[in-house]
């Protein structure tokens, strides 16, 4: 919802309290900010989620195995992630709090608080037998045009929900991963 940011030669940093892009240059952006108008007239929190993962869901698996072999993105192009479950989580997190400053209207920002570049989710990901045997995609990315992506600052949100991820990264869950298969 934030936008591409603007710098290409570095990341930029947001939180709850960053501004939003003009919906007039982001339809995307713009239906996601209906959206939330919406719930917030009506008392509702608002979660903004990082990139969502499982083992085989997720930006990963798509560069990886259902791609073309191509990513639009830079290497170097930062991704913020979190797992479905740590999701999970945190909206169980909002909807039980008893905090009166938390509740209506509120917007959080959710995810594992470790941003990985493009190349690192695909080289975490290798630790998985499901994606050992892919290959790295190549990244199309301009280094000079494209932007180098977003850094979330979740936590004044993670505070407030009292709540922290159960996968600190993807690459944690990669490993938990691998070792519980290992297990079996």
């Amino acid at each position: 919802i934030y936008g591409p940011g603007d710098d290409p030669s570095q990341y930029q940093v947001v939180n709850e309290q960053s501004p939003l892009p003009d919906p007039n240059d982001n339809p995307r952006s713009a239906k996601l900010m209906k959206a939330e108008q919406v719930v917030q007239q009506h008392g509702g929190m608002i979660l903004r989620l990082a990139g969502l993962y499982t083992l085989e869901r997720g930006a990963h698996n798509y560069w990886l195995v259902r791609g073309n072999g191509q990513v639009a993105g830079r290497p170097d192009g930062m991704i913020n992630l979190l797992h479905y479950d740590d999701a999970a989580g945190a909206v169980l997190a909002a909807l039980t709090t008893d905090d009166v400053a938390v509740q209506g209207g509120r917007v959080f920002l959710i995810s594992d608080g470790n941003p990985l570049t493009r190349q690192q989710i695909c080289e975490s990901s290798f630790q998985s037998d499901m994606y050992r045997d892919t290959t790295l995609p190549t990244f199309l990315g301009d280094a000079m045009k494209d932007p180098m992506g977003k850094i979330y600052d979740g936590s004044a949100s993670n505070q407030a929900l009292q709540w922290e991820p159960r996968y600190p990264s993807f690459d944690d869950f990669m490993k938990a991963a691998v070792s519980s298969s290992s297990e079996t």
